[in-house]
């Protein structure tokens, strides 16, 4: 933090930062007194100084209400209060503990309730996975004030977590961490430092899995004896669309044209609508799932269709003897088998409803047909490498 005389023509002239970052000067008078500019041009009193060997904040009060000469007087007042609380060997409760300020529990109450439910594309989803990842990984910290979280408390933890669940899952939480102490401070419920801002993370490979054509023929074969038909439908529909799990399990019939052979994909993981182009194979498998529901794979939950086929995408896997295979890497199947199939990337992209600013005018104006040859292309490649196809698959169709 830079340092200056502190005054109070100095404090208005001091520019504003960009949005979702903060500036903070120290004044060069009063040992621990600081001075925080807020995105949103507010300034604040603060003071910063080392009690016991950790970093300790403290809002001492908003700027102009608080002239400097009063700030400079409150600080003055904490500093001798740490060397007292320092020649007593530390005895009694901590001075600098903020009445006022919120728990890591109530921070992310505020977060769910302001921010979470209000931009998820499921709310009632997304709450859920962040309570239980709360409950699960952030338990230790959550009764404390968030004046009092440390960097090291983080660290620590991202480490366990990383040990004991995978890299994968701490920095998952610690990005969740760093976005409630993000939240409390761009929301006014703190003025403190995220110990979560600049923190190094494990490093992430991205994940390249895709079915080969060994394992595409073992799929297929489980599939033919596959007794669940909700998830032998969802297997068939994912793999050959192309289309997100949550996007599969949620088609409406509303959305799906069977005289253009199509079907939109209205609110899509990047809030694009697209289109994808059905295979024969997919359009009968619809044709004998028609109801009178308006979900192609209704069910008696909340939501009125399926959610998850978890558990019995296990056991099919198991029967193929397929190992380490998730449920979106049917999606990247697809992709993978267009690419070798010597497929452009803008076409692909198109086809699997991918976004970018690079891309995005170009996927605007590509033709579904070039499209849906592409998609024709990768599937019928697939089906080919496999000596059996699912029952529903068998006869297939001609090109439309």
């Amino acid at each position: 933090m830079r340092r200056l005389n502190l005054t109070k023509h100095g404090i208005e002239s001091l520019p504003t930062p960009k949005a979702g970052k903060r500036a903070s000067y120290r004044d060069s008078r009063e040992s621990g007194l600081g001075v925080m500019v807020q995105p949103t041009g507010n300034r604040v009193f603060f003071w910063f100084r080392k009690v016991r060997g950790r970093r300790t904040w403290k809002t001492i009060g908003g700027f102009p209400d608080l002239t400097v000469e009063q700030a400079r007087v409150k600080a003055k007042k904490l500093n001798s209060q740490l060397a007292d609380w320092k020649s007593s060997e530390y005895s009694g409760p901590s001075p600098f503990e903020q009445k006022g300020e919120p728990t890591l529990a109530a921070a992310v109450e505020d977060y769910v309730a302001k921010r979470l439910r209000s931009h998820a594309k499921n709310p009632d989803r997304a709450e859920t996975g962040v309570r239980w990842s709360v409950k699960k990984y952030l338990t230790p910290l959550l009764t404390r004030r968030l004046g009092t979280i440390r960097k090291d408390d983080v660290r620590r933890l991202h480490a366990g977590i990383g040990e004991k669940h995978g890299r994968v899952t701490a920095n998952r939480t610690a990005t969740l961490l760093r976005t409630v102490f993000n939240w409390a401070v761009d929301n006014d419920l703190w003025h403190g430092e995220n110990p979560v801002r600049r923190m190094a993370l494990f490093a992430e490979s991205s994940r390249e899995r895709f079915l080969q054509p060994a394992e595409l023929a073992r799929l297929f074969k489980a599939l033919a004896d596959e007794p669940n038909e909700d998830l032998r439908d969802f297997v068939v529909l994912s793999l050959f669309t192309g289309a997100r799990r949550g996007d599969v399990l949620s088609m409406r019939w509303s959305d799906i044209t069977f005289e253009t052979t199509s079907w939109r994909i209205p609110d899509p993981k990047a809030k694009v609508p697209y289109i994808v182009p059905l295979m024969p194979e997919a359009v009968k498998i619809l044709n004998d799932r028609q109801n009178d529901s308006i979900w192609v794979f209704p069910s008696r939950g909340k939501t009125g269709h399926l959610t998850g086929v978890k558990r019995s995408w296990k056991s099919l896997l198991d029967r193929a003897k397929i190992g380490e295979l998730h449920i979106h890497d049917l999606r990247r199947t697809l992709g993978s088998w267009q690419a070798a199939a010597g497929v452009s990337l803008p076409i692909i992209g198109a086809s699997l409803g991918h976004q970018s600013q690079a891309a995005t005018s170009i996927y605007a104006r590509l033709n579904i047909d070039a499209v849906r040859q592409a998609v024709t292309t990768a599937t019928r490649a697939m089906i080919a490498a496999s000596e059996e196809k699912p029952k529903r698959l068998k006869g297939g169709g001609r090109d439309q």
